[in-house]
């Protein structure tokens, strides 16, 4: 009895050290079109190997190599079957399951879904060196069905090269753009990066982000870190006492399209400074995030400034019938007069941009 327990070990042990693995080309079969199948076997076959192709054609006999048209798509089992050299002279069987889509892809057409476009850290600004190489720009893209995408790395408008991708059942992709020229580095200032999408045709704006290349010379980018008063109102022009780092008067300070700076930034002690805004009237209530920046780069917060609601009319004051009271008008300051001037006769600036530089010292 042991000896026969031994021999029927010994006989799973060479089975299961003859199986092999089956690779399959293209690793997605289609129907109608011929998929080819590898046998790599642990021992070389001693005679022909039977193919079973799991649609119920006729196996077929030939070598580690055979090639099925599957005219269905749907899920199989590919079997293969071979003698190899033992005392027990047992065939061994190799199975893959496979599954065999439709020829043009999935029933759903090849459309973007999403389109993030982002640095290395996830974020969407950043700061570098002049001459910095490489700076390399991603995106994460969201896609169903099946086809070939078109694309272009954009800087500041201008396309740096245009490529192609097989995309393929419904999938999310992060793409990069080295497979375009780099992106610029010699030129100073702030550069805005996108990828537009040139097929299949998208119903949205692809996204904007920025970098900003700075003299390279080891300086770090200002930060304001606090502003005092913390609020104001729409229509008010202020003087915000301003804490920060690596601040001089070339600084510009923004807090948002709906706020201009109208003077430089007038340094009143180390780390400390006043800048000179003026709120439009239109702005709504709402937190601003605090963004400053130099040749030697871009920051943005952590301090903000809150615009709070302005006061309720005077006129809710006053009896009916009854005029408000006369006030001596005097000229308009100058800095009001500029940032009015520059509102209504200059294009706007961007999100995060002042409406207008303040004048070089």
């Amino acid at each position: 009895m042991r000896n026969i327990l031994l021999a029927l070990a010994f006989l799973g042990t060479l089975v299961l050290r003859a199986q092999g693995a089956i690779s399959v080309i293209p690793g997605v079969p289609v129907n109608g079109v011929a998929t080819t199948f590898v046998l790599s076997p642990t021992y070389p076959p001693t005679g022909a190997v039977v193919w079973d192709f799991g649609d119920q054609t006729p196996p077929l006999s030939g070598g580690t190599v055979a090639t099925h048209v599957y005219p269905r798509t749907g899920s199989y089992l590919v079997r293969a079957v071979y003698p190899y050299a033992s005392a027990i002279g047992l065939p061994a069987t190799v199975q893959l399951p496979i599954r065999v889509a439709d020829r043009l892809g999935p029933a759903a057409p090849f459309t973007i879904a999403m389109l993030r476009v982002r640095w290395d850290d996830g974020r969407t600004d950043v700061s570098v060196d002049q001459g910095f190489s490489p700076l390399v720009a991603y995106a994460d893209l969201k896609f169903e069905g099946t086809g070939l995408l078109q694309a272009q790395w954009l800087v500041d408008g201008i396309p740096l090269g245009t490529f192609t991708q097989q995309l393929s059942f419904a999938d999310t992709v992060t793409l990069d753009s080295r497979r375009a020229i780099p992106l610029p580095t010699t030129g100073l200032g702030e550069h805005w990066v996108t990828l537009r999408i040139l097929s299949p045709q998208v119903t949205f704006q692809p996204p904007l982000i920025r970098y900003f290349v700075r003299v390279a010379s080891g300086q770090e980018a200002p930060r304001i870190d606090a502003v005092s008063p913390e609020t104001v109102r729409p229509g008010e022009e202020a003087e915000l006492r301003v804490l920060g780092r690596n601040l001089d008067p070339r600084t510009t300070v923004s807090f948002g399209r709906d706020i201009a700076q109208v003077a430089p930034l007038r340094l009143t002690g180390p780390g400390e400074a006043v800048v000179r805004i003026f709120v439009a009237p239109t702005a709504r209530a709402g937190s601003r995030e605090a963004q400053a920046s130099s040749r030697a780069g871009r920051s943005r917060g952590p301090a903000r400034l809150r615009v709070i609601p302005p006061p309720p009319d005077v006129r809710a004051g006053l009896a009916e019938g009854q005029a408000l009271p006369w006030q001596p008008m005097g000229p308009p300051q100058p800095a009001l007069l500029r940032t009015l001037t520059a509102f209504f006769l200059l294009p706007h600036g961007e999100e995060g941009r002042t409406l207008f530089a303040p004048p070089a010292p």
